[in-house]
């Protein structure tokens, strides 16, 4: 069964959505994603805010930007090593993901990185903001789509 096969099926789910939220109709306990992009969306916002060994069992498992927060305020440097950072995770964890775009400003002490992502599994583009604040390293988090 192929992945447009799964989305358009209204009976399978996959994944817990996020974020986590009880849901009485669901399978399980928390909700799940219907379609493979939603669950997509949710991996790479997933990968993006988990530090190297912040996770228990999967000590390997992230991106490490919080550390980009204390690199060298440069424009040119930052942008090169996010999208290094980001390349890195996805090519060992969602290798059939793809970064399409970065964008990066300030606003305060917080760090915004605008990353576009494309997937052989969608046709749409995988928009994800990430705001990483450098005086408490916490992340916030947003994500949208696109026709490609």
């Amino acid at each position: 069964m192929s992945v447009r096969d799964i989305d358009l099926d209204p009976d399978k789910v996959f994944g817990i959505g996020f974020p986590l939220n009880y849901d009485s109709e669901a399978s399980g306990f928390f909700t799940q994603n219907s379609t493979y992009f939603r669950q997509l969306q949710d991996n790479i916002k997933n990968l993006l805010s988990t530090t190297k060994g912040e996770r228990p069992g999967s000590p390997g498992l992230g991106c490490d930007l919080r550390k980009v927060c204390f690199e060298q305020n440069e424009p040119a440097i930052l942008q090169s090593s996010v999208e290094e950072k980001i390349i890195e995770a996805l090519n060992e964890f969602l290798p059939f993901v793809t970064l399409k775009e970065t964008k990066l400003y300030a606003d305060g002490n917080t760090l915004n990185i605008v990353a576009k992502f494309e997937s052989e599994f969608t046709d749409e583009v995988i928009e994800t903001i990430i705001g990483i604040n450098s005086a408490g390293g916490s992340f916030n988090e947003e994500s949208s789509a696109g026709a490609v």
